[in-house]
């Protein structure tokens, strides 16, 4: 699933080349349901113009100058591309819109657990209301961190992916900042210190701020890629993830799930925290 690298990545793009441009036509694939509902989708979107596209948590969303946005939310398979001329051999196209300079956006989605809405202002509110702190906002601080942290009884690891407690985090980078920050992931939060949290919090911006610098990770599963089709290459400079030697230590990295989810730590450099 693209995680903060990656739908910040699309954002930015998508804002560059599409902001200002007027929607002349939505089409939607039978199959699929915008929310919420087609009709409504297509009725609320034609004719208008995109202001601006941001990013809100994992969620892309183009604001449109009659106060709505359009989310897409990408989930394990979605893709947004740009198209200069017709749409080319993309599968599972469910959403095209068509622009006014000749550019076409298409939202794809193999497995269909992604989502494309339209909200309203107050919708848009609620939305950003459900997140926690964003990591890149300077205006979080180590203090905020945690205290949600604290507010969680479960492992490091399961809070950090838990969207209240910060917003945007998945399994990859949170993998990664519990490396920096020198954390075992099954630490409790119980055990957790304000000085953790300072170290983390560091750790969590300084590997988001390198995978958007580098386009986000593009898997082996080559599932994501930018607006131009372009893979990211931060997979490339994984901290931790996905190694089967520790880069600090060499020592041999272990490898285990956490509710369902690949983790990798170094039992040398990543000492569980305890009292």
């Amino acid at each position: 699933m693209p995680e903060l690298p990656e739908t910040q990545t699309i954002a930015a793009i998508l804002n560059k080349n599409l902001a200002g441009k007027n929607v002349l036509q939505v089409q939607i694939s039978k199959d699929y349901k915008a929310l919420p509902s087609t009709e409504i989708f297509i009725k609320a979107v034609t004719g208008k113009k995109i202001k601006s596209v941001k990013r809100v948590a994992k969620n892309i969303l183009l604001e449109l100058n009659n106060g709505v946005r359009i989310l897409f939310h990408l989930a394990m398979t979605g893709r947004l591309l740009l198209w200069n001329e017709k749409v080319g051999s993309e599968k599972w196209v469910k959403i095209i819109l068509h622009l006014d300079n000749g550019t076409k956006l298409t939202f794809s989605d193999m497995r269909m657990f992604g989502k494309a809405a339209v909200l309203s202002p107050k919708q848009t509110e609620e939305l950003a209301a459900r997140y926690g702190p964003e990591p890149l906002d300077k205006n979080t601080t180590p203090q905020q961190l945690f205290e949600k942290i604290k507010s969680k009884r479960t492992n490091i690891k399961n809070a950090l992916l838990d969207q209240v407690v910060i917003s945007g985090l998945g399994n990859i980078y949170a993998t990664d900042a519990l490396f920096l920050a020198k954390i075992n992931p099954l630490t409790k939060t119980s055990e957790i210190a304000p000085e953790d949290t300072s170290r983390l919090l560091d750790a969590i911006r300084e590997v988001l701020e390198e995978s958007i610098k580098f386009g986000g990770s593009t898997l082996s599963d080559k599932m994501y890629v930018d607006p131009f089709g372009k893979e990211g290459t931060y997979q490339e400079h994984f901290k931790i993830y996905s190694k089967k030697n520790c880069p600090v230590c060499d020592g041999k990295v272990n490898f285990m799930k956490i509710s369902g989810r690949g983790t990798y730590f170094c039992p040398a450099c990543q000492p569980i925290i305890s009292a």
